[in-house]
Order: C-alpha cells, then structure tokens, then sequence
C-alpha cells in the first residue's frame, strides 16, 4: 500500500527547486519520502495545504481495497463472493448423500430373489446455506488534522499507519462477523476446558479442544475450517507456532485464522465448504467506498471506508416427519436449521 501511496506522490518531488521564503510552500516529499514543509515571515499566507497528503491518502487506500490485491486477500482468508448491485447472495449447496449400501448373496440375482439381510435407506437432500437475518455493514474512520500534517510524515511512516488501520479495521470487521453469528440458528455451542499457562501448552489445548469439537457433518478434520479467534490468542499462538519452528498460526494448527476485537466471544469454527461472505458491488463496480472529506470544524479531513457482506452461514435442510401413530410412515416434509458453526467458549 506505501507504493501507491508513493506513486501518487512522487510527481510532487521538488527537493532540487529553490524558492525565497517569502511565500508559503505546500506539502512537498524530499530526501527518503519525507514530507517537508517551510516556514514564513508572512502572515497573509494560506494554512497548510493537507490535500496533497488526503488526497494521496485516499488514492492509497481505494487501490489496496479495490484494486485486486485486498480481494485476493480475502479469498485466501475465507470464502467470498463478489456480486453485481441488485443481486442476491448465492446459496451455497452441498448434497447430503444418500446411503443405500446392501449386503447381499452373490450367488443370487439382486433384483430378483435375493434375501437382503442389511441394509440402510435414509432419505437424503441438499444441505444449503442462506444469508443471516441481518448483513454486516462494515464501517471505519479516521481523522487527519492538519497539525499531524504540519509535524511532518515519512514514506515509511505513512506506511505504518495505514498498515495498522488495516490491521484495526479488519479485526473490527470481525467482531461484527462475530456478532451476527452469536444470533445465527445454525449455531451450536461447546465448552471446553482451557488449562495451559504457557503458549506452547495453550496452544495444545486449544488444538485438542478444536479437534474434539468439530462437526463431522461439514468436516473431518481442522484443515476443512475457518478458525475465527479472539485478538488476545494471536500473540500466544504466534509464540506457540514459533516454538514449534513452524512459520505461521495456520501451519501449528493446519487451519487458517481470522481474528476480531472487542469482548471475548469464543471461537467460531466456520466450515469452508459451506460458510462464506457474499460482498456487494457498488454503482461503479467497487466493493469498499473510500471517501475523505474536510472537517473545518477541527481543521483536518475525515476518511471512511465502508462496505457490505452477507454473511451465508444460517443453513437448512430438508427432514420428513414420522407420524406418532406409525413411525414407518414418514410423509410430512419440514425445513429446519441445521447446526453448521461451532462456537467453542472456554468454560468460566
């Protein structure tokens, strides 16, 4: 992101041009990306022109979000879609396949007489998800005085910046994902016990609690999910993963991770054959809408990033009835929620 940052910028290089001080200089970027500004005995000047570092802001931030590079990011975080305006959210369908295995006498033909003495037919369908009852409408912002501009800005600096607004707004964006889940009937709980000190043994905790957890329905194992975590268990599993000389989070327990802020809510556990986020384009075809304004009530701009998803994680399926008189007879057809997400609590 400091690249397209830099980029907008660079044409503003006037580090060789020399100029009396008797008129105010705007924002210019010097020696190693430094932006300088220049003082004056004049008092009719203009105030510091911060558009040059909003608008390089701005231009920044729209070509991460929307030019590819956070949409693959997304992709390989957690299943997305990304659709036209006025569509609807496409369902994820998987089939709930019928077993219909017999045993049967070879010696005899299966069609004709054979005596079948095991055997299972259970009525099967497609098991699919829909969107929750509620979207996420995604929302960040921040302010850029004037007086932070004035103090002056790094390339380098800058770039630190906007990497820990991501970092924030992604965490943030989580925590909203977090919150519609908690509300979600396809959502199931389990406690687990919790009881490392250490990161190394916390960690194996978590990796055996998880592992116990899982829904055998939408998974086998810990690499068919997407693990959905508290902040405060980034560091502790980074330790834990450098411990165990493994470079990531995802390679110590075979799975990818997200995390969210605010309180602690547990652990989702998101199947990726069948839980996903559906974001919407806008007009122009963008999925995030960046916009900076100027706040003349405290002298600075105003920047939001916002954006909306359809969380697809609310899954049904199909179950015939049986009558209490006859259990055998099975011909009322019923659409229930089907527990899909696990959200695994640490017991109190």
């Amino acid at each position: 992101m400091s690249e397209a940052i830099n980029r907008n910028t660079d044409h503003r290089d006037q580090r060789d041009r020399y100029k009396a001080p008797t008129s105010y200089e705007t924002a210019v970027w010097g020696n190693g990306g430094n932006v300088q500004f220049s003082s004056q005995a004049s008092t009719s000047a203009p105030l510091t022109d911060s558009s040059v570092v909003a608008q390089a802001i701005a231009e920044g931030i729209d070509d991460f979000f929307n030019g590819g590079e956070w949409a693959q990011n997304a992709v390989d975080a957690i299943p997305c879609e990304f659709r036209p305006k006025g569509t609807e959210p496409t369902s994820v369908q998987l089939v709930n396949m019928v077993n219909r295995n017999v045993e049967f006498d070879p010696r005899q033909s299966i069609y004709d007489h054979s005596l079948v003495t095991k055997g299972e037919a259970v009525a099967g369908d497609f098991i699919f998800t829909e969107p929750t009852n509620t979207a996420a409408f995604f929302s960040h912002r921040f302010t850029l005085l004037d007086a932070h501009v004035i103090a002056g800005f790094t390339g380098n600096g800058m770039a630190q910046m906007m990497d820990k607004m991501l970092a924030d707004f992604e965490k943030a964006c989580g925590s909203t994902i977090a919150d519609i889940l908690i509300k979600s009937p396809s959502t199931e709980i389990k406690e687990v016990t919790i009881a490392g000190t250490t990161p190394a043994v916390r960690a194996e905790d978590w990796i055996d609690a998880l592992t116990m957890s899982i829904n055998q329905s939408v998974g086998n194992s810990l690499g068919d999910f997407v693990l959905l975590m508290h902040m405060t268990e980034q560091a502790t599993l980074e330790r834990a993963a450098q411990r165990a000389g493994v470079e990531s989070i995802e390679d110590l327990l075979g799975c990818r991770t997200q995390f969210y802020s605010g309180s602690d809510r547990g652990v989702f556990m998101l199947p990726k054959g069948f839980a996903s986020l559906s974001f919407r384009h806008d007009q122009q075809g963008d999925v995030w809408k960046v916009l900076a304004s100027r706040n003349a009530g405290v002298q600075g701009w105003d920047f939001e990033v916002t954006g909306v998803a359809d969380v697809m994680a609310q899954a049904k399926v199909k179950i015939k009835l049986a009558n209490p008189e006859d259990p055998a007879e099975r011909l009322q057809v019923e659409v229930v929620s089907f527990p899909l997400i696990t959200r695994v609590v640490v017991k109190p």
